[in-house]
Order: C-alpha cells, then structure tokens, then sequence
C-alpha cells in the first residue's frame, strides 16, 4: 500500500510551484506595465507642462512689446503672416526645430528647467485677424483697432515621441 503513493507528494508539489511559478510571471508582467505607463505618464506631463511654459514666455514677450509688429510670410519680424503656418502646425509638418522661437529667447527666461528635455520649448505666432476701430475708411489705412494673433507652442519629454502642441489667442490693440 506505501508503494502506490510514492511520488504522489512531490507531484502535488510540482504542480503547486507551477501554479506559484505562473502567478509570479503574471504579476511581474503587470508590474512592468505599470511602470511603463508611469513613464508615459511622466513624459506626457513634463512635455505638457513645456508647451505650457513656452506659451507663457511668448505671452510675456508679445505684453513688452511698445508697438504693432509687422507680420513676414517667414517668420523673421516674430510674427507670420495669416494663414501661413496654421496648417502645418495642425497637421504636424511645422519644422519646429529651424523656424520657432526658442523658449527663453526673447525673454530672457533661464532654460535649465528643460536642460533634461529632448528639445528646448519653441513657439510662433501667427497674426490672425484685425478688428477696426470704427467703420471709418482711415482706419485700416492707418491699422487702428484690435489685432488677433494665434500663438502654438510645442514642449518635449525626454524623447522625441513624447511631444505636446498648446494654442491659444491674443490680442493687441492699436490706437
């Protein structure tokens, strides 16, 4: 009667470990999937909290400046004319590396913040539309009223592939 169980106790075992062995794996997998989407997680926020940034130093630079600034169909006056970069900045094609300014630039802002980044913050305005003051003829010979401008502005992570596109709008007058 002892001969037939012999083994029964190391197979039950066996099967036992397997089962442990296979929860172990399970749960390693998931905690490697979790930490990857930490850090996903992280490179969405830091890349987020850039375009944000380089919104913010376009802003302060665009509130100092005394006069009307003149747009350029490319981009050197600081402003690009109506409706010549809108596009390429909604459908992903704008080199941002040669033709947006770079965070800090003009403002003077410190940049270590972004030192660990992939690319530092770039932003462009782009003159939007212009409201006369009132509906007499001179007033858009001398361009008094209110100018709207679109502002974008791209932040990275720590990866190329983890980027964020901001807008927003502003507006000048000029009387």
């Amino acid at each position: 009667m002892s001969t037939a169980q012999q083994g029964a106790v190391l197979v039950t075992v066996l099967i036992y470990m397997l089962v442990l062995s296979m929860l172990g794996i399970s749960s390693m997998r998931g905690t490697a999937m979790e930490e990857r989407m930490a850090s996903n997680s992280w490179e969405h926020s830091r890349a987020f909290h850039a375009a944000e940034s380089a919104l913010l130093d376009a802003e302060q630079w665009f509130l100092f400046q005394p006069d009307l600034i003149e747009s350029s169909g490319d981009g050197s006056t600081g402003i690009w004319d109506t409706g010549s970069v809108a596009a390429a900045v909604v459908n992903s094609t704008f080199d941002w590396g040669s033709d947006g300014l770079v965070y800090g630039s003009s403002s003077g802002n410190s940049t270590a913040m972004f030192s660990d980044l992939f690319a530092m913050p770039r932003y462009i305005f782009e003159e939007s539309g212009f409201e006369p003051s009132d509906n007499d003829p001179d007033t858009l010979a001398k361009r008094t009223g209110v100018f709207y401008y679109n502002v974008s502005a791209i932040g990275y992570g720590r990866s190329d592939g983890s980027r964020s596109v901001m807008q927003t709008t502003l507006e000048k007058h000029n009387n």
